[in-house]
């Protein structure tokens, strides 16, 4: 299994939407293989998104990207709002995954706190 982290700038009046995207994804994301998408917000207002990817292999996630399903993903107007910088992978090699407690949570978006005037 591999997990691929990559920061992502979302203009503050695109981040709704932004979630919504990745939302709109899952089901043809899934029909190629990722296990998880995490979208990781920072506690403090102002900082970058990071997006933590899990798929079972590095072929699995190649061939993603190598699907003409992948491609037609950067010409969505939602894509061309946000700044991405390079994927990392990272090889899972330890750790454990609580997937009952897992489903305790909801990672519902939760609304931004607004900017003090």
């Amino acid at each position: 299994m591999i997990v691929c982290l990559r920061t992502v700038v979302v203009p503050r009046e695109w981040r709704d939407r932004y979630l919504a995207w990745i939302g709109a994804g899952r089901a043809i994301r899934q029909q190629h293989g990722i296990l998880a998408e995490l979208v990781c917000e920072p506690a403090e207002p102002g900082g970058d998104i990071v997006v933590i990817t899990v798929w079972p292999s590095h072929e699995v996630f190649d061939a993603w990207i190598a699907t003409p399903h992948r491609d037609v993903l950067p010409a969505s107007e939602v894509h061309q709002a946000v700044s991405y910088r390079p994927i990392t992978r990272y090889e899972v090699t330890g750790g454990y995954l609580n997937l009952p407690g897992l489903t305790a949570c909801d990672p519902s978006p939760q609304p931004m706190p607004e900017e003090p005037s």
